[in-house]
């Protein structure tokens, strides 16, 4: 028997678990060889120490853990117990999972750039999306359009110059009567004149600017309007409705909508003729609520309408 073959069986021979051949053939060799011997001497000490510890106990429950893990229970029956865990320990799972999603929230926006361009730009709507067009073709666009004044703006304007007209035109007067007139002759100085009467001439005096003024204004007013009478109409045309006065009363509201300013009204044999200026730039307005009161025929539109519209209206029935 060779020394491994003996060391070997040291364990057996120890655990009285050897033939006897096999126990005879083993003290043979032993017998006669120191290092075997020794191993033998060994194996003996260190089983008498694990013979004097303690023998270990398993926990409770050890068995049923050994037996879960080893055949674990059914799907529904696992997501059973999560759906009804306590909320001690429910509780803080879900707080933990809300801030790390809201955490990676706030990190995939401010680490991609489109998120945050299509936060600022807002979206149109594929209805009103257009192609965009170049600068060129909108260039001309701008360049034609000009800023119309506000009609109480070129009312003041008309307003002070035709003041400044008639001024001019009364000191001319003035002069030439004071040319034309003879040489004053010396007239005897007359009587003092009673407190009463130089009181009664003062405010005759200060009422006297007053009555020019409100005189200018009307002859101003009148001259304007016999001007814009007098002068031909740019559109003209006829209105077919219903209810001629209900048509009349909705062509006033639309033109103080529109900025228009009414010229003349007159009514005729089985109509009602209305003179008006109406600005290019709500011409367009004007005449699409026109055309909704009732049936509106021009009878003339010029290509190109001036910046003040005049307009020649017939109302019939």
């Amino acid at each position: 028997m060779t020394c491994d073959e003996a060391r070997a069986r040291l364990s057996a021979l120890l655990d009285e678990a050897l033939s006897p051949d096999e126990r005879g053939a083993l003290d043979a060799h032993l017998a006669t060889c120191v290092d075997c011997r020794r191993e033998l001497g060994l194996l003996k000490n260190t089983v008498a120490l694990l013979r004097a510890v303690e023998p270990a106990r398993a926990p409770a429950g050890f068995v049923d853990r050994v037996r879960g893990a080893a055949r674990p229970a059914p799907w529904y029956r696992r997501v059973r117990r999560s759906l009804f865990l306590p909320w001690q320990v429910k509780l803080p799972l879900e707080t933990a999972a809300a801030v790390l999603l809201g955490v990676l929230a706030v990190w995939l926006f401010k680490m991609a750039p489109e998120l945050q361009q299509a936060a600022r730009v807002d979206t149109p709507s594929p209805a009103v999306t257009e192609a965009p067009r170049p600068l060129e073709e909108l260039a001309p666009a701008r360049k034609e359009v000009k800023p119309t004044p506000a009609p109480a703006a070129r009312a003041q304007r008309e307003q002070r110059a035709a003041n400044l007209a008639d001024d001019e035109t009364d000191a001319a007067r003035r002069r030439d009567l004071a040319r034309a007139a003879p040489s004053p002759t010396p007239v005897a100085p007359a009587a003092p004149a009673a407190p009463a009467e130089r009181k009664a001439e003062r405010q005759v005096g200060a009422a006297q600017p007053a009555r020019d003024a409100a005189t200018k204004g009307a002859d101003v007013a009148a001259s304007r309007l016999a001007a814009r009478s007098a002068a031909p109409a740019d559109v003209s045309g006829q209105l077919a409705v219903t209810d001629r006065e209900a048509a009349a009363r909705a062509i006033t509201e639309l033109m103080a909508k529109t900025g228009s300013t009414e010229i003349t009204r007159s009514a005729a044999a089985g109509a009602t003729v209305i003179e008006l200026t109406v600005p290019r730039a709500a011409w367009a307005d004007f005449t699409r609520e026109l055309a909704a009161l009732g049936t509106w025929t021009p009878d003339r539109e010029p290509a190109e309408l001036p910046a003040e519209i005049r307009v020649a209206l017939r109302i019939s029935d």
